[in-house]
């Protein structure tokens, strides 16, 4: 019995040393058995596989987004807020629309979202817009450490005739490791009277060339109502022989609807990349449709450009001055110390500025913000020495003494901030009611 086991014994070991000659043994691949292999997945495939980061070193995306009435109610909704951070972090200049908060806290909600990884991304903000009491306000948002907003932005100062519900917010930018620049004209157009707004955006345009002299680079975006029954896609617009990026096969609302509302409009393609589109921050996030159209009915829309390919006349752009003074005096413009706000009526709307000083000074090209960036621009206008001028918000007629914003309601009741520039846009006084 035992020479038995010990034959079977010995044929066991022969037939497994003749097995293992023929077993290719790599030693890289033995590791213990409690050692967990990295699992390598596939990427999904999205919409969004052109997207390139927005800190591309050789472009810049710029874009528009409708956020469907942005205020203190969406700015409390944390996930919301998370893809709205998420979202304008992949641009380097993005408009946001349709702002409507009377507090003004949403935009410091939103901008803290946005800078909550660390980033540096800075605003400039229109004043608050339209006909009736639900007005809103339009707001460049932008990577601070590749751009800088340059001149003064500003909303379009429409001539006799009311043809925007919302009039264009303007604003002109530069690369700061580049030579592109350009002029952003933002629309968010009232929805019945979309082809008249289209329409008019010819004449904005024309204003815009007449102050940025030199300049080439003009983009038109934002949520254009350019569809459906707002508007005739296969009509003809007064904006028709400039570069339309988002064509009318595209689809920017998040719903079922299949419209393209959102639109980009350049002056110039020798700086475009030839990539634009639709950011599908759904896809992108793997959201689902409530949480989507929780964001936003519409889908922010994108166009890139090089930074280094501009050949502009003009590489950094100022607002040109076209008004002529045909006086014949020369009052100080340097004494602007002794210009002071000295008091300011929130309920009757007016705000008071003294000149305490011994010399006449001009106040032209000054201008006065409140709190929610509202502005007032002096025009041709010198304050005697020891005189005041009281600004009323109303509409007038000027005199001496007086003059007038041309508009109403813009100084908050329960509390403001009138804050006085000079021409070079240096603070000159500070006044807090």
């Amino acid at each position: 019995m035992k020479k038995q086991v010990i034959l079977l014994l010995v044929l066991s070991l022969a037939i497994l040393s003749l097995g293992c000659a023929d077993i290719d043994i790599n030693p890289n691949e033995l590791v213990p058995s409690d050692t967990e292999q990295p699992v390598q997945e596939t990427p999904e495939e999205t919409e969004n596989e052109d997207i390139t980061p927005a800190t591309s070193k050789e472009k810049i995306r710029i874009g528009a987004f409708n956020v469907q009435v942005y205020g203190q109610s969406k700015a409390s909704e944390e996930e919301v807020m998370d893809i709205l951070g998420e979202t304008i972090r992949t641009y380097d200049i993005v408009c946001i629309q349709e702002i409507r908060d009377k507090s003004q806290t949403s935009i410091s909600a939103l901008m803290e979202e946005v800078n909550s990884e660390g980033n540096d991304y800075d605003y400039v903000v229109s004043e608050r817009l339209g006909r009736t009491s639900s007005k809103e306000q339009y707001m460049y948002i932008y990577n601070s450490s590749l751009i800088t907003i340059t001149g003064t932005p500003h909303t379009y100062p429409e001539p006799d005739g009311d043809v925007f519900h919302r009039e264009p917010y303007i604003a002109s930018f530069q690369v700061n490791d580049g030579n592109y620049d350009g002029v952003l004209i933002s629309i968010h157009t009232d929805p019945d009277e979309a082809t008249g707004e289209i329409n008019g955006l010819d004449e904005v345009l024309e204003y815009a060339q007449g102050i940025y002299e030199g300049e080439k680079d003009f983009i038109i975006m934002g949520d254009f109502n350019a569809d459906g029954s707002y508007f005739d896609e296969d009509g003809t617009s007064d904006l028709d022989e400039y570069a339309w990026l988002i064509d009318d096969s595209i689809d920017t609302t998040t719903k079922s609807t299949d419209y393209a509302y959102d639109r980009i409009v350049i002056t110039d393609t020798s700086d475009y990349t030839g990539n634009a589109g639709v950011f599908r921050y759904d896809l992108e996030y793997g959201l689902n449709q409530d949480l989507t159209e929780d964001v936003s009915d519409h889908y922010p829309v994108y166009a890139e450009f090089w930074i280094d390919r501009d050949d502009d006349l003009n590489s950094t752009v100022e607002i040109t001055d076209k008004s002529t003074d045909d006086s014949t005096s020369a009052p100080d413009e340097s004494n602007s110390s002794a210009i002071e706000i000295t008091d300011i009526s929130l309920s009757e709307e007016w705000i008071q500025v003294t000149n305490n000083g011994e010399n006449d000074v001009s106040l032209e090209k000054w201008y006065i913000t409140d709190e929610a960036s509202h502005k007032f621009t002096f025009p041709v206008y010198t304050l005697q020495a020891g005189k005041s001028v009281t600004v009323y918000t109303a509409e007038g007629t000027g005199t001496d003494g007086e003059l007038y914003w041309g508009r109403s309601n813009v100084w908050n009741n329960d509390g403001d901030v009138a804050t006085l520039y000079n021409a070079d846009d240096e603070i000159v006084d500070r006044y807090e009611k």
